[in-house]
C-alpha cells in the first residue's frame, strides 16, 4: 500500500527534504520528477517499503520551477540526490489542475508509478 505525503508546495519544504534525502537516503528507492506545460514540477521521494508492504511517498506538490532542467529548486534537489547516488526519474504526465481534487492525481500518479515497476503492484 502507498501513501502519499504531501510536504507542502516547495517553500519551505525544501529544507525539510534535505533532511530526509541527508538522514534517510539508504531508505530511498527513487527520485522522480514529474513535469508538464501548464504548472510547476512535482517531486516524489519513493521510499522503501516497511512492514506489511506500506510504502511512503514524500511529495512537494507543484512547487518545483522545471525549465528543461533549469531552475534553483530544481538543480538543488537533483544536487542532493547524486550526492548520494540516488536514482533519479523524470516524466512527463498530466497537470495537477485536470484533475478535481488532488487526490484524483495521486491516484492517477499510481497507476503510472505501478505501470513502470517504480512502486509496488497492488496486492
Amino acid at each position: 500500500m502507498q501513501k502519499f505525503i504531501t510536504m507542502g508546495e516547495g517553500y519551505h519544504e525544501i529544507f525539510e527534504l534535505q533532511a530526509l534525502i541527508d538522514y534517510n537516503h539508504e531508505r530511498v528507492q527513487h527520485a522522480i520528477f514529474l513535469n508538464n506545460d501548464k504548472t510547476p514540477a512535482t517531486f516524489l521521494l519513493v521510499m522503501k517499503p516497511v512492514e506489511q508492504n506500506l510504502q511512503a511517498i514524500y511529495t512537494i506538490y507543484n512547487g518545483i520551477v522545471y525549465n528543461d532542467g533549469q531552475g534553483k529548486k530544481y538543480q538543488l534537489i537533483k544536487s542532493w540526490c547524486e550526492e548520494k547516488n540516488l536514482n533519479i526519474v523524470e516524466f512527463s504526465t498530466k497537470s495537477p489542475e485536470e484533475f478535481y481534487e488532488r487526490e484524483q492525481f495521486y491516484q492517477y500518479l499510481t497507476g503510472i508509478l505501478r505501470l513502470n515497476h517504480l512502486i509496488l503492484p497492488m496486492t
